[in-house]
């Protein structure tokens, strides 16, 4: 090939692969309306009319994207699982050697706002409504439910070996945490974002853990700041049960 062909060619794949951008962007831009739609009006009064009018488009390109409404609706019920996925799932995998920090980062992960603000957590919510009317959801949520699931089991099955609590019940820990993270985001769906605590929210899921391992989860874990072990925080004093101690009484008085 000659430069000048070379040039030519040069030329023309770029306008074919900007072309191509545009068009992931605009899918993209419905696919986001469509996820604000249906937190605003839900699966049975979302129209394309109201997607294209909150992603600002024209009605026509919508044909160019989505057979239908209901493919649409599909795709950005796809969009949260994949997303779910990369941002949750598969993080959180990497860390499955290390069960403690990866139970950390899973239940800080499943709180983000990223994941779960009020709009999407609706959202989800509302698919799982109409889960039972339409395979495609139930499909698609099932999925995503279930890797859920697996990957939690896995890390409390790895978290009771490790702390030696061969009492433990795997299934039933993981449940509860299912549960407690479950309870967490209805309240999410119900609020705005300014009046959202995620902090609480994930000292609250870990508080659970810690109760069910103790000496696991602990605060100073958590980016409460660091105090030697045996020292109450914040002040270089012996907790007050080391005090009913003479010894150790009379130790901390030199």
């Amino acid at each position: 090939m000659t430069q000048v062909s070379a040039q030519r060619a040069t030329v023309h794949e770029h306008p074919a692969s900007g072309g191509s951008r545009i068009r992931q962007r605009q899918r993209q831009r419905l696919i986001d309306a469509c996820i604000s739609a249906l937190h605003i009006y839900g699966p049975s009064r979302t129209t394309v009319e109201k997607v294209v009018a909150l992603a600002d488009l024209s009605p026509g390109i919508v044909r160019f994207y989505f057979d239908s409404k209901a493919a649409m609706l599909v795709a950005s019920l796809e969009h949260l699982a994949a997303e779910f996925g990369e941002r949750v799932l598969v993080p959180v995998g990497r860390l499955k050697d290390d069960p403690v920090q990866a139970l950390q980062l899973l239940v800080s992960l499943y709180l983000d706002a990223e994941i779960a603000s009020p709009r999407k957590v609706s959202v989800w919510y509302a698919f799982w409504g109409e889960a039972s009317a339409r395979q495609e959801y139930q499909d698609i949520c099932g999925k995503k439910d279930e890797e859920f699931a697996a990957l939690m089991r896995e890390l409390i099955e790895r978290m009771i070996a490790v702390s030696g609590a061969s009492h433990l019940d795997a299934d039933a820990v993981a449940l509860g945490l299912i549960g407690v993270l479950e309870v967490l985001w209805q309240g999410i769906a119900f609020q705005s974002e300014a009046n959202i605590d995620r902090p609480a929210a994930v000292a609250r899921s870990l508080r659970y853990l810690s109760s069910i391992f103790p000496g696991q989860f602990t605060e100073a874990g958590h980016g409460a700041p660091h105090c030697t072990p045996g020292v109450a925080a914040g002040t270089d004093r012996l907790p007050p049960r080391a005090y009913l101690d003479p010894a150790l009484l009379a130790a901390e008085r030199e």
